[in-house]
């Protein structure tokens, strides 16, 4: 064991694989809870088990060893991501292992006390090996295997426990209220993605930490999704002790002084959605949620942004770009067809200075972030990583605007009507019925603004990301309708890059996912792709 395994010890579990119901996020929430726990909440990575998609003989066995490792500790944490189901009594809970038969076990009471496994069972046995301070963590609510006779307790979730049931300085917290079903979400659930913002900010004990992930789930969800809270009343470490600072801090004699902030880390810090920090080129710049000092533009960037640059280096594109075109007007006939003449200037349709411009591969937009960070001393300029992508289009559903299919009006410039109007040959398919009026880019920020301030992360362009794009970005039936996205490098063996958030043309289900990935080589340019740059302070602010 590790020098601070008297202090806290982990027990983390993602199982998604359910042959019949399967999960979309509870591994990869699980995955980011075991680095947030290791990287930021001071959990030595050998005082913490990680398992994925256990069967129930694994977990027993895993279980066994925590709770040898759980003897001696102060601090004693599970986090369970996964389907969960209560007793048709109502009685208990039950934490699904990837083997249950599911479905069986929705209707049969002996089936699902037979291969689930019993939450107060498990805190019951965890109690009696270890005196630290239990903290169960349960994103298991999601939704329910339909066919389950409940009646009036039919809509989802696991049941209320009576207070004198919870172990002694135990603390439970469930994603979602009793009988109420919690959200998968899109990259992690509402009830995950709270926990990775709020625990690692510090100066709060757990029990305030615990209001702020509520009110935020509850911010995400519209009050759909309240999380729940139950301990026995007794465990200070919940409330006298600040539980989220770093375990083990060495005595100091004097306080250190506060470092202080550089002119640019001034400018920046207190920007807000209703007060965005504004750079020399008038480009909006909000803070991405969960990313201290990531700061992310608002808005696609335009082709005002684009030509000062251009003008500024004496940018000179050649070689064309990959547009749209129409073989047959009156047949299904279109394709990509690269244009030599094609450029960011003329891609083949009209646009203003305030539309996304577009025609600009990765690597130009990479040019454009390196000259505004030497432009502008005390700032970097980048594309954004997948991960701050995923965090500033948020997780209140499979699509950018929440679960409604297909997409409401002003959810985004995507292919609707208009597209069967442009090529009446090419079949219904749209991703909405009615006519959003821009069969080509839209000016920026025309459409809804999402709760975290920025625009146009779902249509108008697709957006490179500064990632190397890995198949398993993407999810199983993705990658079953589309094969492609196995692959992961050109036929020149460069490393494709990621590009997220759909375009104008898009009308696919799976493409207006919030989680699904495109890529493309590197220097690729076409007239659906453009970037948006995010901003932190560099080193010579």
């Amino acid at each position: 064991m590790s020098a601070l395994s008297a202090d806290r010890v982990a027990f983390v579990i993602g199982n998604d694989a359910y042959p019949t119901v399967p999960l979309e996020n509870a591994v990869r929430d699980a995955t980011a809870v075991n680095e947030m726990l290791t990287t930021k909440l001071n959990f030595a990575a050998d005082d913490v088990i990680f398992a994925k998609n256990t069967d129930r003989i694994s977990f027993f066995e895993e279980f066994e060893a925590f709770k040898k490792s759980a003897a001696g500790a102060e601090i004693v944490l599970i986090y369970y991501a996964g389907h969960g189901m209560e007793s048709l009594d109502g009685k208990e809970n039950f934490i699904i292992p990837v083997d249950a038969d599911v479905k069986r076990a929705v209707e049969s009471e002996a089936a699902l006390r037979a291969t689930g496994i019993n939450l107060m069972t498990l805190s019951a046995d965890l109690a009696g090996a270890t005196n630290g301070a239990k903290v169960v963590l349960m994103d298991c609510c999601r939704e329910r295997p339909s066919g389950r006779n409940l009646g009036s307790r039919s809509g989802g979730g696991l049941n209320i426990y009576e207070d004198k049931r919870i172990p002694a300085d135990t603390l439970m917290i469930l994603a979602a209220a009793p009988n109420r079903a919690a959200s998968d979400g899109a990259e992690h659930g509402p009830f995950t993605e709270a926990l990775l913002e709020v625990l690692p900010r510090g100066g709060q004990n757990l029990m305030e930490a615990f209001f702020d992930v509520s009110d935020r789930v509850q911010e995400v969800t519209q009050k759909s999704q309240v999380p729940w809270l139950k301990f026995d009343g007794s465990g200070k470490v919940f409330r006298n002790q600040t539980f989220l600072a770093v375990a083990s801090v060495p005595k100091v004699p004097m306080k250190p002084e506060p470092p202080k902030l550089s002119a640019a880390a001034d400018r920046i810090r207190g920007a807000s959605i209703e007060k965005p920090f504004v750079n020399s080129l008038g480009m909006e710049f909000v803070p991405v949620p969960g990313k201290p000092g990531v700061l992310m533009c608002r808005t696609e960037t335009r082709v005002r942004d684009f030509r000062v640059f251009a003008e500024a280096t004496d940018f000179v594109q050649t070689g064309g770009a990959s547009v749209l075109n129409v073989e047959e007007k009156e047949g299904s006939g279109f394709s990509w067809k690269q244009d030599e003449k094609a450029s960011w200037e003329e891609p083949g349709f009209s646009q203003t200075g305030d539309h996304p411009v577009v025609c600009v591969s990765w690597e130009e937009s990479r040019k454009m972030a390196n000259w505004l960070s030497e432009k502008e001393s005390g700032f970097t300029y980048r594309l954004p990583s997948d991960t701050e992508w995923s965090a500033a289009v948020g997780s209140i559903g499979k699509y950018p605007w929440g679960n409604e299919w297909p997409a409401p009006k002003g959810a985004g410039n995507y292919a609707g009507s208009e597209k069967n109007d442009e090529l009446p040959g090419s079949g219904s398919t749209a991703a909405y019925d009615h006519n959003d009026g821009n069969w080509t880019t839209a000016r920026v920020s025309g459409y809804d603004m999402n709760r975290f301030g920025f625009f146009d992360l779902g249509g108008n362009v697709w957006e490179w990301c500064e990632d190397q794009y890995r198949s398993s970005m993407n999810e199983k039936d993705v990658l079953e309708k589309y094969p492609m996205l196995k692959d992961e490098r050109s036929s020149d063996g460069t490393a494709y890059r990621v590009v997220r958030g759909g375009s104008w043309f898009s009308y696919s289900e799976l493409y207006l996912r919030s989680t699904y990935r495109l890529f493309d080589h590197p220097v690729a340019r076409f007239d659906t792709f453009g970037f948006r740059l995010v901003l932190s302070v560099g080193d010579g602010g």
